[in-house]
C-alpha cells in the first residue's frame, strides 16, 4: 500500500465534525432541538430575503425603466437578478449543507467499524437532527444484531472444529494407528522379500502425522489445558516446523485470567496472521509480541515480507479477524508498508464490561 496505510477498527468514533475521547461511548445526538428551524422556514426566510432585497432595490433604486426597455436599463436588471440568484443559492446551500454532509455520513458507514456515529449536526434543522438521531439508533440495532449473529456463528464454527478434531483423532487417528501397526508387523514378518509393507507404514505414519496436526489446528487443546501463553507457544513452533520460518517469540506474562472465549478470538487472530504471513508475505522472519501495558493486553504478529498489495480486497480471513476483535470489544489494526512487511495489531482494554 502507499506510505503507511492503516485498516482500522476503531473502538467507538463519531462520523461527522464531532470526536469523542478514545475508548468512551460513542456521543449520541439529543432529540431535535425545539428552538432550531424546520428546513421549510429555513428555505423561506431564504427566498423571503432574496425577495426583501429585490424589493428593496426596485422602492430605493432611482433606476428608472421604460416602457420601451433601453440597453442600460436591460442590463441592470440582468445584473440585479445576477445578484438575487446568487444570494439564494448561498442561502438555500448553508440550509442544505447538513442534509449532503449527513449523506456522506451514511455512505462511509463501515458494520465491521463499530461506534461510527452522526455528530455535528445540533445547529441543522429539526428534520436534519431528527434523521441523524434515527440513523444512529438504526446503527446501535445493526450492530447488535450484528455482533449477536457473529457469535452465533463463529461459536458454530467453533464447536463443529471440535466435534471435527474429536472424530480425526479419536477415529481416524485410532484407524491410522492400526493400519500402521498392522503394516509394521507385516513388514517385520516378511523382511526384505516385500519391502512395499514398510513404505506402506512410513506412508501411513506420515498421514497419521498430519492428521494430528490438523486435529489440533481444529481446536488447539493446549488453549484449554496450558492457557494463552504456551497456546501461542504452541502454535509459533508448529508454523515454523511447517514452513522452515524463523518465528521470535516475546510473550511477556503473566497476562490476567481472561474468558475462554476472549482468549480462543486472540488465538484465532493470531494464528489468522501467522498463516497469512506464511503463505502470501514472502517472509523470511516473524515476530509474535504479548503484552500487558496500560490496562490493555497487546498482541502484535509482525513479518519483514513484502506487505499488502495497492488494491486490497479483505477476504475472508480479514474479515473474520475484525469480527473476533469486535466481539472482543478490541481494537484490530492492520499495518503496511510496501517492501517492509504487514503488522497485525491487536489492543483488547481490560478490565471493561462484555
Amino acid at each position: 500500500m502507499s506510505s503507511s496505510e492503516k485498516l482500522k477498527a476503531p473502538p467507538a468514533r463519531p462520523v461527522g465534525d464531532g470526536a469523542s475521547p478514545r475508548g468512551s461511548a460513542p456521543e449520541r445526538p439529543a432529540s431535535a432541538n425545539p428552538r432550531s428551524l424546520p428546513m421549510l422556514w429555513r428555505v423561506f426566510a431564504a427566498n423571503a430575503a432574496v425577495f426583501a432585497l429585490a424589493f428593496a432595490l426596485l422602492a430605493l433604486s432611482p433606476v428608472t425603466v421604460h416602457a420601451r426597455i433601453r440597453l442600460l436599463e436591460l442590463v441592470i436588471l440582468l445584473a440585479g437578478l445576477l445578484v438575487m440568484l446568487a444570494a439564494d443559492l448561498l442561502l438555500l446551500r448553508q440550509a442544505l449543507t447538513p442534509l449532503s454532509r449527513l449523506a456522506r455520513v451514511m455512505r462511509t458507514v463501515d458494520l465491521l467499524h463499530p461506534g461510527q456515529r452522526a455528530t455535528g449536526f445540533e445547529r441543522s434543522s429539526s428534520e436534519v437532527q431528527a434523521l441523524a438521531q434515527a440513523f444512529n439508533e438504526m446503527l446501535e440495532r445493526l450492530e447488535a444484531e450484528r455482533r449477536e449473529s457473529s457469535s452465533r456463528v463463529l461459536a458454530a464454527q467453533e464447536n463443529e472444529r471440535l466435534r471435527l478434531a474429536r472424530e480425526l483423532h479419536d477415529e481416524i487417528g485410532q484407524t491410522l494407528t492400526a493400519v500402521t501397526l498392522r503394516a509394521e508387523h507385516a513388514a517385520e514378518q516378511s523382511g526384505d522379500e516385500q519391502p512395499e509393507f514398510a513404505k506402506l507404514a512410513e506412508i501411513v505414519q506420515r498421514t497419521l502425522a498430519d492428521v494430528r496436526r490438523i486435529s489440533r489446528e481444529l481446536r488447539p487443546g493446549v488453549l484449554d489445558d496450558l492457557g494463552l501463553i504456551n497456546a501461542l507457544i504452541s502454535l509459533c513452533a508448529r508454523v515454523s516446523e511447517q514452513t522452515g520460518l524463523r518465528i521470535e517469540r516475546k510473550l511477556q506474562g503473566p497476562v490476567p485470567e481472561l474468558p475462554p472465549e476472549v482468549e480462543l478470538a486472540i488465538y484465532r487472530i493470531a494464528q489468522e496472521a501467522l498463516t497469512n504471513a506464511a503463505r502470501h508475505a514472502r517472509a523470511s522472519e516473524i515476530s509474535v509480541a504479548l503484552a500487558c501495558a496500560d490496562e490493555e493486553l497487546v498482541l502484535c504478529v509482525k513479518d519483514n515480507g513484502r506487505g499488502l498489495p495497492d488494491q486490497l480486497t479483505e477476504g475472508g480471513g480479514l474479515i473474520g479477524m475484525r469480527e473476533r476483535a469486535m466481539l472482543i470489544g478490541a481494537d484490530l489494526a492492520i499495518e503496511s508498508r510496501p517492501g517492509t512487511g504487514v503488522q497485525v495489531s491487536l489492543r483488547l482494554p481490560l478490565h471493561q464490561d462484555r
